[in-house]
């Protein structure tokens, strides 16, 4: 799924509870094709709300508009226009019934725009702009909170930012691409939610692998 940075807030406990009446969301890959899908995800609400679906929980709109910092109307408007691409989907209702849940529609979200033409690009930069801006806004809070607690607190030195430029070929790139995804896996939220240890909490992760333009 698009990635993250910086420390973001616990599970909630009832969501989570939720989440394990109802079983587990569905999984495989959700490939987003068409411009107008790829800009539908184009929101910094909608991109809160999708990291924490396509992490296996499973949300009413009245929790992901308390996630989102939106009016839960306003979130019931962006998931309907997320469930219209195929983007999430409705769970089984709860046990009083009042108001249905929202899941994921797979495990993986992907974006093919290879196809979509100058579409295809402006949809692409739209969703790098506020996907990019989510990640400025979840790094500046953890630094923030760091620099609050002080050094040589219990969280000291876990925020991490670091840049780099690397001289790769195509195929060691994409090992390079795929062994960070491997050491990331053991950790991913949804593979630790019902056995990580008592002092775990939730990070954000994004990595960037860029490459850059030709020169000369």
């Amino acid at each position: 799924m698009l990635g993250s940075v910086g420390a973001v807030p616990p599970a909630d406990d009832q969501a989570a509870a939720a989440r394990g009446a109802r079983g587990a969301p569905p999984t495989g890959v959700v490939t987003l094709s068409d411009p107008v899908a790829v800009r539908a995800l184009a929101h910094p609400a909608r991109l809160a709300v999708i990291d924490a679906l396509y992490a296996g929980d499973v949300l009413t709109a009245t929790q992901c508009a308390q996630l989102a910092g939106i009016t839960p109307s306003a979130m019931s408007y962006h998931l309907r226009a997320l469930e219209k691409h195929g983007i999430v989907l409705r769970a089984e209702p709860t046990g009083d019934g009042r108001e249905r849940p929202w899941m994921r529609a797979g495990d993986v979200l992907r974006s093919d725009l290879s196809s979509a033409g100058p579409g295809g690009a402006a949809a692409a930069d739209m969703l790098v702009d506020h996907a990019m801006a989510l990640d400025l806004q979840r790094l500046r809070a953890a630094v923030e909170a760091d620099l609050a607690a002080g050094p040589g607190t219990t969280w000291a030195r876990t925020t991490t930012y670091n840049r780099n430029r690397l001289l790769l070929t195509p195929d060691e790139a994409r090992s390079l691409g795929e062994a960070i995804d491997g050491v990331v896996e053991q950790f991913l939220l949804e593979r630790r939610r019902d056995d990580a240890p008592d002092d775990a909490v939730r990070f954000g992760f994004s990595y960037l692998l860029a490459r850059e333009p030709e020169q000369g």
